[in-house]
Parts: structure tokens; C-alpha cells; sequence
């Protein structure tokens, strides 16, 4: 008996091993959180809403992350989530009709309500959206 409790306790050690970090913390491999139901479109809507012709906006380089808490701005107070984060860029015309070339935007949602949406001015214009995508993980 002696030697089968020491046999599980070697074993189970080997496998705490194996999913052990290198400073010798236990790392947990969870699942990714899925995509809320409707939070992409309902980004995509914002966005369209503050441009001259919603019709010809194409969006590209989206990314969804669910926040356990987000905060706006530096000096925003920190909301606790779940929060869906939308990211991405998009592009569309402008009131010349002319395309103003792919921009950043950035949408923090909970519970189905949009709380802010930032959107950058253009390509060459990075801004909060672009700075908020980069702190949540979704542009590089």
C-alpha cells in the first residue's frame, strides 16, 4: 500500500510538473471566452453611424476580446467587465466621395450597450482607437 501512495504522489508530481511555468507557478490552459452573440455587428453599426455613406464601409483586420475590466482614458474610472472589445479598421467615403483610407476604431460593449466607441481620423492617423486596440492585444 505504502508503495502505491508513493507511486501517485511521484506521479501526480511529474504532471503538476509538465504544466508548471518556469518560475514554478502553477499555469491553469483555459478555454478562450467565445464571441458574444451580436457584439461584431453591433460595433460595425456604431462606426457607421458617424459616416457620410454608412453603404460604403468595408471593415477588415477584426479582432473580439472579452475584458474582465477596461478603463477609458487615462484618467477614466476602471469598469468591470465582462466587456466585449471590437477592434479593427475600417474604411469608407468621404463627403468628396473619395475613400480617406483604412482607419482604427475601437468599441467597448456590456451587456449589449455600447459604453464608448473611438474611432482614429485616418490611415495615417493613429490615435486612441489604434492605442486601445494595441492595449487590448488586437493590432500590432
Amino acid at each position: 500500500m505504502r508503495a502505491l501512495i508513493l507511486a501517485l504522489a511521484i506521479g501526480g508530481a511529474a504532471g503538476a510538473q509538465e504544466n508548471a511555468s518556469p518560475n514554478g507557478e502553477l499555469r491553469l490552459d483555459a478555454p478562450a471566452p467565445r464571441e458574444p452573440g451580436g457584439v461584431r455587428r453591433q460595433a460595425e453599426d456604431t462606426i457607421k453611424q458617424g459616416l457620410a455613406d454608412p453603404a460604403s464601409v468595408e471593415f477588415r483586420a477584426e479582432g473580439v476580446i472579452q475584458a474582465t475590466s477596461v478603463k477609458h482614458g487615462d484618467f477614466g474610472a476602471r469598469i468591470a467587465g465582462p466587456v466585449s472589445v471590437v477592434c479593427g479598421q475600417y474604411n469608407s467615403r468621404d463627403q468628396t466621395g473619395g475613400f480617406r483610407g483604412f482607419a482604427w476604431f475601437f468599441v467597448a460593449i456590456k451587456h449589449g450597450q455600447v459604453l464608448w466607441a473611438d474611432v482614429d481620423g485616418g490611415a495615417d492617423d493613429p490615435g486612441a482607437a489604434y492605442y486601445g486596440c494595441k492595449g487590448a492585444g488586437l493590432a500590432s
